[in-house]
């Protein structure tokens, strides 16, 4: 005689297996298709790529969101990302938080961006702001990656006139975010003098640094 036990358990372990082979399918047609989950970056001074970004080089950042994240009128480093205790989202906020010594040194502000749902607390000396009912991301236009399933992780590096000079876009690669931030940052002008010269050549070159 068989237990009315054994029909359930083969059931829940063939649903568990569809589940698998579904997930498997959709990790399969992301990296197969060109989505927010590949890396993308741009920077100012290099050659224009096709970036799938809220905002490109050149852009300038909402003033709004500059002034919520409290870094109007400051060269800083604004990264987007889903949850503070989520796996990748944590290497990417601990490795903003140790690079943290080297952003100040070069003036620049380091923050982070999620939304309600995503605050669960950390540690990290970077600034974290909330982002109410995902305002900002849609003022920018920021995609969701897999389907839909994951928001967009990007980071953008601003000068102090909130003009964006580099982009980022890499889903599964957290701690690029940092790296292709600091190369970014070691570009900007290093003095009042040097930003006003570069502000200029901006306005000269029809707002493209």
């Amino acid at each position: 005689e068989i237990s009315p036990a054994v029909p359930i358990q083969r059931k829940y372990t063939t649903m568990r297996a569809c589940c698998f082979a579904v997930l498997a399918l959709l990790m399969g047609a992301a990296a197969l298709i060109p989505c927010g989950t590949h890396p993308r970056t741009e920077r100012a001074g290099s050659p224009r790529a096709v970036v799938s970004m809220g905002l490109s080089v050149g852009d300038k950042f909402p003033d709004s969101a500059l002034k919520l994240c409290g870094v109007s009128g400051k060269k800083a480093v604004i990264f987007f990302y889903g949850a503070d205790d989520a796996p990748s989202c944590s290497k990417e906020i601990s490795a903003f938080d140790a690079a943290a010594p080297e952003f100040k040194s070069s003036g620049v502000q380091v923050v982070g961006i999620r939304n309600p749902a995503g605050v669960k607390g950390t540690d990290a000396s970077v600034a974290l702001v909330v982002d109410e009912g995902d305002a900002i991301r849609t003022s920018i236009g920021i995609e969701k990656d897999l389907f839909g399933l994951l928001g967009g992780r990007e980071t953008y590096v601003v000068d102090s006139s909130g003009t964006v000079v580099s982009v980022h876009n890499s889903q599964f690669d957290p701690e690029s975010h940092v790296q292709i931030s600091l190369k970014a940052v070691a570009q900007l002008p290093k003095s009042p003098f040097d930003e006003m010269l570069m502000q200029i050549q901006s306005a000269i070159s029809g707002g493209t640094p």
